[in-house]
């Protein structure tokens, strides 16, 4: 039986990806953290399915991937890897490691129309599928939004959203998914995704229900992992790029959570759901007790309850022998964040890999500014749960040995055949300058390889070295013209609330003031980036220059 690692790279060949990996070490992924995250060693096998509650290192259920792999993969576009700038907080994540490298999968859990809203009980439904949010830290890693300020912005019938979530039964039996992260999309959206468990599978029809939706499979529906055999009971995630049409959903892939080929050890963290004689299942995967001990901790479930597992691939691989099942406690900070503050506003509005951050409270006087590398502890901001409202800010002279940089500058002194180049950037004004090396299996994001050159402008994502940057991740960015005032301000995100005269992004309110958007529609859920400068008195903002990215 090959491992998970294999089949992973099976199933890009299909895809058509030709993708040459180099060890989880060469972008520093798996080596340990200093963000206070726990770390497994390089090279060490396992899989890690669960939330992600802090960037830069990415952490997946309290367990720290510095730098994280290169090679992130999202079921929209099968076998084409993603730069690790499209990881988000609050996004559910399957982390892949051995001594042959690493890779992640970006599945969210449903996407579609909202159908029905309940701000009493803080529920929702999407494709059928009954969605709770959650903004109790001691139960389940709270909801973090984007492109919405919370459950409010939501509108039946019209928001088109996309959820990372847990699923699982409620104390009835009844399907849910407790979501993690709600995205708002632009109303055009065509996609549809839903997860479920299968019932009434049809081989010979090419049919199975999820809920009171139809999924079809068609000769052309790519089924992962490889070999994986399709029945009743198990927990699926189709996708399809066509919305649900008469119930029906056309899939392009379904993919069956489970451990086939896989070794090593395991982290899993979700809902457990528990059946007849206590068996336990959580994100899908059977859990069965190494021990007396873990053998009570399971004893003790009920259905709902948000757990973290630890343990190993059992020899069959059909199930994850638990050492440890605990369940969820949050305890001081929820949300780590480390890397370079972009789109700084004021210390209550700026970045940290991609999100938005309300630290007023925890600098308390100090100023940041672009550039400055920064470690955030805090919280998923209770009264607007589109930020993080941090309890503290560290403030680092640079990146430490080992950290994740996330820089954007002018290239110079490039040399394609050493696969280095020179990189200038801005930290609170200063002008600083880095060697780059590009990794060998480094991705790149809306810029081919032969537009890099000097005077190109481009955002990197890097590990610090000794001496040098190792980026794994470069894309296309573009700088402010030469000339623009100096007193502008920019931010990127999703817009909401869009109205004739104002639209919000990341908490801020902006006048439009009969600026015209370049690269497409202003809409509700559209990702965009925005210029913009104080209008007069009352801190109102009058936007310059808006551009809707894809």
């Amino acid at each position: 039986m090959t491992d998970l690692w294999t089949a992973w790279l099976r199933q890009l060949r299909m895809s058509g990806a030709a993708l040459a990996l180099s060890a989880l070490a060469a972008c520093g992924g798996g080596a340990p953290s200093r963000s206070g995250a726990a770390a497994d060693p390089v090279g060490t096998s396992g899989v890690y399915i669960g939330t992600v509650t802090g960037l830069g290192s990415v952490i997946v259920e309290g367990h720290s991937f510095e730098g994280a792999p290169p090679h992130y993969f999202n079921d929209d576009d099968p076998g084409a890897a993603q730069p690790a700038s499209a990881v988000g907080l609050g996004q559910r994540l399957q982390m892949i490691t051995g001594a042959a490298g690493g890779a992640a999968l970006v599945e969210p859990a449903v996407v579609g129309p909202v159908q029905a809203v309940s701000l009493a009980d803080g529920s929702l439904e999407v494709n059928g599928l009954r969605i709770r949010v959650n903004a109790d830290p001691r139960l389940a890693p709270p909801t973090f939004y984007s492109g919405l300020a919370g459950l409010a912005g939501l509108r039946a019938g019209s928001t088109v959203v996309r959820i990372d979530g847990a699923f699982g039964l409620d104390s009835a039996g009844r399907p849910y998914l407790l979501a993690s992260r709600v995205v708002q999309l632009p109303p055009d959206t065509t996609q549809a995704r839903l997860s479920g468990l299968v019932s009434r599978f049809d081989a010979a029809r090419g049919t199975l229900r999820l809920g009171r939706v139809t999924v079809r499979l068609g000769s052309a529906t790519q089924i992962y992992p490889a070999g994986s055999t399709l029945r009743d009971g198990e927990l699926v995630n189709a996708w399809s790029p066509r919305r649900i049409h008469g119930g029906v959903l056309d899939a392009a892939v379904v993919r069956v959570r489970s451990l086939l080929g896989a070794s090593g050890q395991a982290r899993i963290g979700g809902l457990a759901t528990v059946g007849a004689n206590a068996a336990l299942r959580v994100a899908g995967i059977a859990i069965a007790p190494a021990d007396a001990t873990a053998a009570g901790q399971i004893a003790s479930l009920r259905n709902g309850q948000y757990v973290r597992v630890r343990g190993r691939v059992a020899a069959d691989g059909g199930r994850v022998l638990a050492s440890s099942v605990q369940r969820y406690a949050g305890q001081g900070p929820q949300v780590r964040l480390r890397g370079n503050v972009t789109s700084y506003v004021d210390n209550g509005h700026f970045l940290v890999r991609g999100v938005a951050v309300d630290a007023s409270a925890a600098l308390a006087g100090a100023r940041l500014g672009n550039g400055a590398f920064v470690q955030v502890l805090g919280q998923v901001d209770p009264a607007a749960p589109d930020r993080v409202l941090a309890s503290r800010v560290r403030h680092l002279a640079m990146a430490p040995r080992g950290g994740t940089v996330d820089l954007r500058g002018t290239v110079s002194q490039y040399d394609p055949t050493r696969g280095s180049l020179v990189l200038s950037w801005s930290d609170e004004g200063v002008t600083e300058a880095s060697l780059v090396n590009l990794a060998p299996n480094a991705v790149f994001d809306r810029l081919r390889t032969s537009e890099l050159h000097d005077g190109s402008t481009v955002r990197i994502e890097a590990v610090q070295q000794a001496d040098s940057l190792l980026a794994y991740s470069v894309s296309a960015w573009r700088r402010p013209p030469d000339g623009a005032t100096p007193a502008l301000r920019s931010t990127r995100g999703r817009a909401y609330r869009v109205g004739p005269q104002a639209f919000e992004v990341n908490g801020l309110r902006i006048l439009r003031g009969g600026v015209a958007p370049h690269g497409g529609a202003l809409l509700d859920g559209a990702r965009v980036r925005v210029r913009f400068a104080p209008a007069g008195a009352g801190g109102a903002l009058l936007a310059r220059a808006i551009r809707v990215e894809p």
